[in-house]
């Protein structure tokens, strides 16, 4: 008999699962915050030297040249200042460009909104009317919609409080009256704009999709050919070598055939099956990765059952990779999932393991299967290069992949990014934490079957 499945109070729940809603919310704008961030970095070395030298450039044109109502030289070189550290982004040590979205958005707040809109408030011109609305469109060409409002509200924010705590002239009230209408027809073209990003995105994804089944399309059938040619060969093989002895022994005059060429011929037969055997788990990998997650019924299994036959069938390169894996099992658990989307979570945790050890040249791959009192644990630890403490929280981002001078692009990005979902899908998560040249480790988390949510 099954033990009492204990259960949180109404209360507690709500505030749970309150608190969970608020935790999704804030890595998906952070991930929000990375993608804008990554988009616009190829241009951030340009705008910091643009905007450190226009800043103070204009200082003397607006302080002598074309005097306006109000100036602050400290501001200018304050913000001035903030924008240096893009301009020397290159030069940006590795671990700190992990805060570099942080910093981005920061300095825009404060730049922009926040430094344009006090001024705009303090002299109420044509000018700095007209600079606010150009800052406005150069925000939305730098954020998507979101973004922009969080930026625009908060720096506006700022601006609204700095002006109203500081001596200033009366608020020249019919210059903005006649500028809001330009404002808000500025916000509401610049959001309708940025939808081209969510479009292109879109487009990516069924480029991919495309493109998967494509490659599905023309390569199943020449590997199937292939495979069936290489099956032939192994089943008639042996005869043709028994015919060849015979009639050597008969004295027959026939082609020479020594024992290295016999063991070439059975290993490109092994060679060929096993290639055929990765390009089509490759295959699959792909197509389950780029196309959406359906609403695939979940069944109890057994983590230990699933990790085995994704071990057992993972097309390994040779021997030795086959050997740098190694499965520690503390026991077994059940959980309610879905089979084919954990064995190809484990296959993409392994292959990518495998790749990163291969390179480093050293490493090996250990797979934990943890059963807990409350949710259990399978773990995927590797002893090799690990992961830069820059790219870590980006590597379950859906396009992203890691590129370094010496080996150049990964992958996809497709493969953690499908990992999520699919242990989302089954109700767990997966997490990952990495010593930067120790070690890097999966943590894929299963809570325990819900007895009422079992068929």
């Amino acid at each position: 008999m099954k033990p009492p499945v204990q259960r949180s109070t109404g209360p507690l729940r709500f505030l749970r699962m309150r608190a969970w809603l608020l935790y999704r919310a804030l890595t998906r704008f952070e991930t929000t915050m990375f993608a804008r961030t990554r988009y616009s970095q190829p241009k951030m070395v340009a705008i910091g030297v643009v905007g450190a030298l226009s800043l103070m450039f204009y200082y003397p044109i607006w302080a002598w040249l074309f005097p306006q109502p109000y100036e602050n030289f400290g501001l200018r070189l304050a913000c001035s200042v903030l924008f240096v550290p893009l301009a020397l982004l290159p030069w940006w040590p590795r671990r700190a460009r992990a805060w570099l979205p942080s910093y981005w958005y920061a300095v825009m707040t404060i730049c922009m909104p926040f430094f344009v809109g006090y001024m705009t408030l303090r002299n109420g011109t044509a000018v700095w009317l007209m600079t606010h609305l150009a800052v406005i469109m150069l925000l939305m060409m730098l954020f998507d919609v979101s973004s922009f409002v969080l930026v625009f509200v908060v720096g506006s924010l700022m601006a609204t409080v700095a002006y109203l705590v500081t001596p200033h002239q009366p608020f020249n009230s019919a210059a903005f009256i006649e500028y809001i209408p330009l404002l808000l027809f500025a916000t509401a073209g610049g959001a309708v704009c940025t939808v081209s990003a969510s479009m292109a995105e879109q487009n990516r994804l069924d480029a991919l999709t495309a493109a998967s089944n494509n490659i599905a399309h023309e390569l199943r059938t020449p590997l199937g050919s292939v495979r069936i040619a290489a099956q032939a060969v192994r089943r008639y093989l042996p005869d043709l070598l028994q015919s060849h002895r015979t009639a050597l022994d008969a004295g027959l005059t026939v082609a020479e055939l020594r024992d290295n060429h016999l063991m070439a011929l059975e290993r490109s037969i092994g060679i060929m099956e096993r290639e055929v055997e990765y390009s089509n788990t490759i295959i699959d990998m792909l197509l389950l990765a780029a196309r959406p997650i359906g609403e695939v019924r979940p069944t109890e299994l057994s983590a230990l059952a699933c990790v085995e036959q994704a071990l057992n069938r993972y097309p390994y390169g040779s021997r030795a990779e086959r050997d740098r894996v190694r499965l520690e099992a503390a026991g077994d658990f059940l959980f309610m999932g879905v089979e084919s989307l954990l064995v190809h979570v484990v296959f993409n945790l392994v292959r990518n393991a495998l790749l990163h050890t291969g390179r480093a040249g050293k490493g090996i791959i250990q797979i934990y299967i943890e059963p807990g009192a409350g949710d259990h644990v399978i773990r995927v630890h590797d002893t090799g290069p690990g992961i830069p403490p820059d790219v870590l929280p980006r590597i379950f981002n859906r396009f992203y992949s890691h590129s370094d001078d010496k080996h150049g692009v990964d992958g996809l990005g497709i493969g953690l990014a499908f990992s999520r979902a699919a242990m989302e899908h089954m109700g767990g998560t997966i997490r990952c934490s990495s010593h930067w040249g120790e070690f890097t480790e999966f943590t894929l988390t299963f809570p325990p079957p819900d007895p009422e949510r079992q068929p």
